[in-house]
């Protein structure tokens, strides 16, 4: 109350001025070349209303800071989840056309030249019985040529789902920095923890969060993979290399910051694991209109490292 007096503000714009000095006093220690870049995402309009939402659901529900993060994250994923259950409805779509081209294609040439199909070893697609590689070749590129004219008819690039898959990750991008907000403000004398953790601004004194996080991020990885055919491009192994070198180096950035940022990160890495299973499974499917797939099962966590049909 004297402080406020004193300067004449309200307590609002004295936290505001705490944050701003806090977001300062941390770009201060930042390399030159990106301080800019880091003082623009943290008063950048995006970050400031997922930081006004994070108080907003500590005010409204009254939870401590740490549980507070872990419920933003949730809330985030669900707010950005049209987008990954549009790119998985689209992904059954192409599932089901190519399989349809292929059995299509396989039966048509079978019966034109007299040749037996039948299930391969997996049973998943069909195959001619033939060793002639002139009929084989003839198959493959029929497949691919109708299957292309109906993915560009329909707009089923893989392209296209996956750009929307990583669509929000700038959205991601900023709530850190809202968390970074946050925690730059006047906690005193700390942010209350759990278990082995004190204080939540602190750092993780046994980097117990930061491991998790990253052991869930190459989950996260792995199961994608499954997702989408195997790419031995180089491109494609670049991008995989890079994502793992990024996912090392986030751990490694994580267990000199705050605890409860590593928390944060860990609603989303859960978040993110728990949406990937829950659109795999068929009632849910059934609810947003997305076709079956043959891996689908009534236990999504498992099905969510279970390979899934060619595309």
């Amino acid at each position: 109350m004297f402080l406020n007096k004193l300067t004449g503000r309200s307590p609002h714009t004295c936290r505001h001025a705490v944050n701003t000095f806090g977001s300062r006093r941390n770009a201060s220690n930042l390399p030159s070349m990106i301080a800019p870049i880091f003082e623009y995402a943290a008063n950048a309009n995006v970050t400031q209303v997922l930081q006004a939402a994070m108080e907003g659901v500590h005010a409204t529900t009254g939870l401590g800071w740490g549980t507070t993060f872990i419920v933003s994250g949730f809330l985030l994923r669900a707010a950005t989840s049209p987008a990954h259950i549009y790119a998985e409805k689209l992904f059954a779509d192409r599932i089901h056309i190519s399989n349809h081209v292929h059995k299509t294609v396989i039966e048509k040439i079978g019966k034109e030249c007299n040749i037996k199909v039948r299930p391969n070893e997996t049973n998943t697609q069909l195959q001619l019985m033939t060793n002639n590689t002139e009929i084989v070749k003839k198959a493959v590129d029929t497949i691919n040529d109708n299957l292309q004219t109906i993915v560009a008819d329909r707009k089923l690039f893989a392209s296209r789902i996956q750009n929307l898959k990583i669509c929000t990750v700038p959205v991601w991008i900023f709530s850190s920095f809202a968390v970074r907000n946050v925690v730059s403000g006047d906690f005193n004398p700390a942010m209350p923890g759990a278990l082995w953790i004190n204080d939540l601004l602190l750092p993780d004194p046994y980097f117990i969060l930061p491991l998790a996080v990253g052991i869930l991020g190459f989950a996260n990885m792995y199961s994608q993979k499954l997702i989408y055919p195997s790419q031995t491009t180089f491109q494609a192994r670049t991008y995989d290399f890079l994502l793992a070198f990024m996912t090392i180096v986030a751990v490694r950035i994580m267990m000199d910051l705050p605890a409860c940022v590593s928390m944060y990160w860990m609603s989303v890495s859960v978040s993110g694991m728990v949406l990937n299973g829950l659109v795999r499974h068929p009632k849910i499917k059934g609810i947003f209109g997305i076709k079956r797939l043959p891996t689908d099962s009534k236990y999504p966590l498992l099905n969510l490292f279970q390979k899934r049909g060619k595309n």
